[in-house]
């Protein structure tokens, strides 16, 4: 067996996102500049903190509406912070299963708690796993273990854990950046950008 672990980024691998709904969600709520304060490569301090699990839904909350122009309720404000969130596909969830028959599989992810419980139930309705861990081997999101990609430490974190060489691992993630930090501890990595699962089957199987 080539590698001892797949090790899977979550949006834009299993889960499709796109950004700008968001950032349509929350412009319409009154937040002009959240290109400023947000985007996928470069993120303000409280959002850091939240994906770092450093400050809860309720604080995190309470820093976006400072920004708003209007009093919106915490369900408006977390169905605007979701929007970014789209299906799970069917075909992926069965790649990973058909994978897992040679390869142990694992969830590296930075998220937040409020976009969490949001596609965990998504994955209970839609596919039946009541919990990450019954389709994964094991995973690790940023709000829960305290640290966040890029960062050295989580990918330092993920090895310890695992009890694995840098060399033992296949990283798959859609963030250029990410992929760098990965590839600077050694890690085999696949940018994973306007492809589909299918092909990293035909790879490995």
């Amino acid at each position: 067996m080539k590698y001892k672990a797949l090790i899977f980024d979550f949006g834009g691998v299993i889960i499709n996102i796109d950004f700008k709904l968001t950032h349509q969600a929350f412009k319409a709520l009154g937040i002009e500049d959240l290109d400023q304060k947000f985007s996928q490569t470069k993120q303000s301090g409280f959002f850091d903190q939240f994906e770092k699990g450093e400050i809860s839904p309720e604080a995190f909350r309470k820093e976006i509406k400072l920004f708003l122009k209007s009093e919106i309720n915490d369900a408006e404000l977390d169905m605007a912070w979701n929007k970014m969130l789209l299906d799970i596909p069917k075909k992926r969830i069965e790649i990973i299963e058909s994978l897992k028959v040679k390869y142990p599989c694992m969830l590296l992810s930075n998220t937040n708690q409020i976009h969490y419980d949001f596609y965990r139930d998504d994955l209970e309705k839609v596919h039946g796993y009541t919990k990450f861990s019954e389709l994964f081997d094991k995973t690790y999101f940023s709000h829960e273990i305290g640290m966040r990609k890029p960062d050295e430490d989580i990918y330092h974190y993920v090895l310890k854990d695992l009890k694995l060489e840098a060399s033992e691992v296949l990283f798959i993630d859609d963030t250029e950046m990410n992929i760098i930090a990965a590839n600077q501890m050694g890690w085999n990595t696949v940018l994973w950008q306007n492809k589909e699962l299918s092909d990293l089957v035909d790879e490995l199987m």
